[in-house]
């Protein structure tokens, strides 16, 4: 047998696995299809004051439960609640909706949905609402004009920042999740952290 027949016949089984491996790991591989999901907080049942930060004269802010990392922050002024969604580390915060009914959280049915890829979430739904203005330009909270559902991303996917029209799109909740999802896979897992 020569040297070279030796080597070849060593080296080559590891040479052609290495080559196989290294093609298999190559970009232009096509990756697993994401998996969207939703979760949900009830905001009826998940939402609580929180007394222990709320300085004398003012109201107390109003945590509701999240998913993973996040949770949703109601803030009321003297007359409304923005809700906001935030790190429960507080090292991101993002305006949901602003001048809501201070009772928004009690409203039957509300809901906040998280937008899941592969079990992470990167986005959340949440319906908004406009309201008559009243002859003191302080809004009517017991007249609705309008209605619409608030899409917004998460750390890392702040692009993702849509409305839509409830009452002008039909299937508004499956129009709101493919934005959120479209939004997610323009970017994709590149550059995030989870």
């Amino acid at each position: 047998m020569t040297v070279h027949r030796f080597c070849f016949q060593r080296y080559g089984i590891a040479l052609l696995a290495a080559l196989v491996l290294l093609a298999m790991t190559l970009p232009g591989r096509a990756a697993a299809p994401v998996a969207f999901t939703s979760a949900y907080t009830d905001l009826n049942l998940r939402c609580r004051y929180d007394n222990t930060g709320a300085s004398e004269g003012s109201d107390a802010p109003m945590y509701c439960t999240g998913y993973g990392n996040y949770r949703l922050l109601v803030s009321f002024s003297a007359f409304a609640a923005d809700i906001f969604v935030e790190a429960r580390n507080r090292s991101f915060s993002r305006l949901l909706a602003e001048g809501q009914a201070p009772g928004y959280t009690r409203e039957k049915g509300r809901k906040a949905e998280w937008r899941l890829a592969d079990g992470k979430p990167f986005a959340v739904i949440l319906r908004a609402f406009t309201y008559r203005t009243g002859p003191d330009d302080a809004p009517d909270f017991s007249r609705k004009v309008g209605e619409r559902l608030v899409i917004k991303g998460l750390a890392g996917f702040e692009h993702i920042d849509f409305t839509v029209d409830t009452r002008a799109t039909p299937n508004a909740n499956l129009r709101a999740r493919q934005l959120a999802d479209d939004g997610y896979s323009a970017v994709g897992r590149a550059g995030v952290s989870w």
